[in-house]
């Protein structure tokens, strides 16, 4: 890679995940590479949420299991969680932190020195455009800008996997070009990326697509 990050594999093999009796996933199969940009597409309840939290360590399947660089995550230990940049639907933003504070906190416990996670979360912030918020707190900002400020937090990371849950869902058009544009734009440093997502314009914007339904992901 040009930054000297070395090449990062996740693949996921023949995943089995039930929810409430229904299998959700069934025998799903999906290996990422440093620099590509992937497009998850499916309908609502197909399980595209299931997928990416399994994909982040934050599940286990039934069956089947996922690699980072050919180990299971579990092994990764603590050194998992700053390779992976996750966003979710819920953000999970700490109500009472600024937006700052939040994207530092990941980067303080990945132990980053202050100075530098703080200037970590003002670059993040500012390329989602959300740098003249950053000192306002979480219960302050609109839910577009506290998806942004999910999206910061992860892109802070810098992380070897970028995974993303209708990243751009919340945002009005002056703002979802600009964001869509700063986590496909990690692509180029060796980050590979997926972004789950109904918008076929965000999809087009990806280097492939995959599509899943009735538990199955396919080529799309």
């Amino acid at each position: 890679m040009a930054d000297g990050r070395r090449a990062v594999e996740l693949s996921a093999r023949d995943l089995h995940v039930s929810r409430g009796g229904v299998e959700v996933l069934r025998g799903v199969d999906l290996t990422l590479r440093g620099g590509e940009r992937v497009a998850l597409t499916g309908p609502s309840g197909s399980g595209k949420t299931v997928l990416l939290t399994v994909l982040a360590g934050f599940a286990v399947p039934e069956r089947g299991a996922v690699l980072l660089d050919g180990r299971p995550l579990v092994d990764h230990g603590r050194g998992l969680r700053p390779r992976l940049g996750v966003v979710f639907q819920g953000y999970g933003l700490v109500a009472l932190l600024t937006a700052a504070e939040n994207v530092e906190l990941p980067l303080l416990a990945a132990g980053l020195p202050t100075a530098q996670a703080r200037g970590r979360a003002r670059e993040a912030l500012d390329a989602v455009g959300l740098g003249e918020r950053s000192e306002h707190l979480v219960e302050e900002l609109s839910g577009g800008q506290q998806q942004r400020a999910a999206v910061a937090r992860a892109l802070a990371l810098r992380p070897d996997v970028l995974l993303a849950d209708e990243p751009t869902a919340e945002q009005d058009v002056a703002h979802r070009a600009g964001t869509l544009d700063a986590i496909l734009a990690t692509a180029r440093t060796g980050t590979a990326v997926v972004l789950a997502t109904h918008d076929p314009d965000v999809a087009a914007r990806c280097d492939s697509r995959v599509h899943l339904e009735a538990g199955l992901l396919r080529p799309a």
